[in-house]
């Protein structure tokens, strides 16, 4: 990898960039895991985000692929690293067949010989896992297995900031149309109640009973209200009289 340091602060600093809500999450997930495959050479990346919208990404198709598929979801460090949530580094495979039976002699099958995973986790937050398998026998230098955890720190914290944002978004969305919705009741009822000379209270009644018998809701009956689609006259007939009188039309 050329220029190792400038790598690092580049992929920092673009899985921290989360703060829109129009970020999709599963493009984001596939980045995290292009970045580790970068990270350790001769390897294989297999990551598992839970949550409401799961996500599995492998760098290696062989690791989608029954059996190993179903295995990666039920036994490895993966999984232990998720629920546990520590890192669990430089596991030799052939070593690890009481451990991981299944997925060793699996992975063993497909030429890779050492195994790693980092938890996607942040206090009582848990994201998922990356697990990373290599070739290689020798142990990751100290350095790959910092920026290894940091990587999956910072996307965790980046996963975590976009929900919040995109829950915050939502939670505006709702209450700005909520307002604008009690602002539209408010003009209708002021209509009614000039209209009809009653006051304002009884306009509300007579515009609830109106979207009660009429099976419309409140909000968007006074839109028609103010947008002259519905005229007050007409909340002052009955539904019988009103079918009677389109039969006559």
């Amino acid at each position: 990898m050329q220029n190792r340091e400038r790598w690092v602060t580049d992929t920092l600093v673009e899985l921290a960039d989360t703060l829109v809500p129009a970020l999709d999450p599963t493009k984001y997930w596939h980045c995290v895991a292009d970045r580790y495959a970068q990270l350790v050479a001769s390897s294989a990346v297999h990551l598992a985000a839970v949550g409401d919208h799961p996500v599995v990404i492998n760098t290696d198709d062989r690791l989608g692929t029954a059996p190993l598929d179903r295995i990666l979801a039920e036994e490895g460090p993966g999984v232990d690293s998720r629920d546990g949530g520590e890192q669990v580094v430089n596991v030799l495979l052939a070593e690890a067949t009481t451990r991981w039976r299944r997925l060793s002699q699996a992975a063993v099958s497909l030429g890779y010989r050492s195994i790693h995973a980092f938890p996607f986790s942040r206090r009582e937050d848990v994201l998922g896992a990356v697990t990373v398998l290599t070739s290689e026998t020798t142990p990751l230098p100290v350095a790959d297995l910092r920026i290894a955890a940091a990587l999956a720190d910072v996307a965790t914290i980046g996963m975590l900031n976009h929900q919040a944002i995109a829950k915050l978004t939502t939670t505006t969305g709702q209450l700005q149309g909520a307002l604008t919705s009690r602002v539209i009741i408010e003009q209708a009822k002021g209509l009614v109640s000039a209209r009809l000379e009653i006051s304002p209270e009884a306009a509300f009644l007579l515009l609830r009973r109106y979207a009660r018998g009429h099976n419309m809701k409140i909000g968007e009956l006074c839109a028609s209200l103010m947008s002259r689609r519905l005229t007050v006259g007409e909340l002052t007939v009955s539904p019988s009289k009103a079918v009677k009188a389109g039969r006559r039309r």
